[in-house]
């Protein structure tokens, strides 16, 4: 016989059930489609402001959603238009919405000494106990906290409400001022969110390795997000302990020895840098694939092998090589050298790569030798991939 076993009710209520829709209940219904945040206590949301728009119109830098600007005169600061998410932990997040361009004024400077104001976008609800407003006050507002000028390190003043409220903007005023500029003004709007599913997008300081918001974990495995900097931009969530991966794409960078006449090493075991290139961290692993060519004159009786190497030109591991040996000739002979490429890693920060050729034996004490203006021929060129790693089976 059938029969029903355990049953445990959640603390909140499903959208739809008729005359019970709280509002606790309701915020966390319409929160299912933001993007969410790991959390093993409550459910939790992302605060931060949806992405839209770009500070340039096409190519800029930023989303332009309720970013701070300078006024037109005086002290005082521009919020654009846009929407916020202000997340209440185990309550539920507010979606709220700034319907115009709203000016805000701050304080005389000091004459003596600077300050920082902080700039947040702020949900007001009594019925929420993890805001505590006053009683009856109930809105979305953007305001301005005044930092202290009273000592000789500014530092951003805290907020008195611990929840509720998103920082937009710390505003440095600095003594005597009476204007603000841009310069004046730090983005703190975090990531530019957006709906569950898709990429969130992270500028500026936050697109940079080692930040906060470029170290905090994808809240599940395949969750995107596009990184606005140098490296792999579009990156995908592994789950731990794989981490952030970039998707399949490819970097290249390429480098000519300097530009020089004949240049001649000589001698058994004497190697030569040719050249090289830095491949800057693109903040997750990645693999290299090193071809080159070299062209050079070779002395008789002498070997010669060429080398594309990581990190030392000397030391460092070798990924792939090739060698010639001249023979018994009596004048000095050309030879083209083209390493293979292979991929190597994979490898995580900054490294450098080398193209190096060595000496490794000579009847005459002789060598080799290359030209530095023959840049289309001499060449070292390393594609960089994103290093991607099947994920666990589920």
């Amino acid at each position: 016989m059938v029969a029903l076993g355990t049953s445990v009710t959640s603390a909140y209520d499903p959208w739809a059930v008729q005359s019970r829709v709280g509002l606790t209940d309701a915020r966390l219904a319409l929160d299912s489609v933001l993007m969410p945040r790991p959390n093993l206590s409550y459910i939790d949301y992302r605060s931060g402001i949806m992405a839209s728009g770009d500070t340039a119109g096409v190519g800029g830098s930023s989303h332009m959603a309720m970013r701070v600007k300078p006024a037109t005169s005086g002290l005082a600061v521009t919020v654009e238009m846009g929407n916020a998410v202000i997340n209440t932990p185990g309550l539920g997040a507010y979606m709220c919405a700034l319907d115009s361009v709203k000016t805000l004024s701050l304080a005389a400077s000091s004459s003596t000494t600077n300050r920082i104001d902080l700039i947040i976008a702020r949900v007001y609800d009594d019925l929420n106990p993890a805001i505590a407003s006053a009683s009856g006050v109930r809105k979305f507002a953007v305001e301005v906290w005044q930092g202290d000028p009273s000592t000789n390190t500014p530092a951003e003043p805290v907020p008195t409400p611990t929840s509720g409220w998103h920082p937009l903007a710390a505003v440095k005023v600095n003594k005597n001022a009476t204007a603000i500029t841009t310069t004046d003004i730090t983005d703190k709007r975090g990531p530019g969110l957006v709906a569950r599913g898709g990429m969130r997008s992270l500028f500026g300081p936050d697109a940079l390795p080692g930040s906060s918001a470029y170290s905090e974990a994808g809240a599940y495995p395949g969750d995107q997000r596009w990184v606005h900097a140098s490296g792999f931009q579009h990156q995908v969530y592994y789950g731990s302990p794989q981490g952030w991966r970039g998707v399949h794409n490819c970097m290249v960078y390429t480098a000519n020895p300097p530009l020089g006449q004949m240049l001649w090493t000589l001698g058994a075991g004497n190697l030569k840098s040719v050249c090289s290139v830095t491949i800057p961290d693109p903040g997750t692993p990645y693999m290299i694939y090193p071809t080159a060519r070299l062209v050079t004159q070779q002395s008789p009786g002498t070997a010669v092998d060429v080398h594309t190497k990581v990190d030392d030109p000397i030391t460092g591991s070798a990924v792939n090589w090739v060698g010639d040996d001249t023979g018994n000739v009596n004048a000095d002979t050309r030879h083209v050298y083209s390493v293979p490429p292979i991929m190597y890693g994979e490898l995580t920060g900054q490294h450098t790569v080398y193209l190096t050729a060595q000496v490794i034996a000579t009847t005459t004490g002789g060598g080799f030798g290359y030209r530095g203006n023959d840049v289309g021929h001499n060449l070292l060129s390393v594609c960089v991939y994103p290093s991607t790693v099947q994920p666990p089976a589920v």
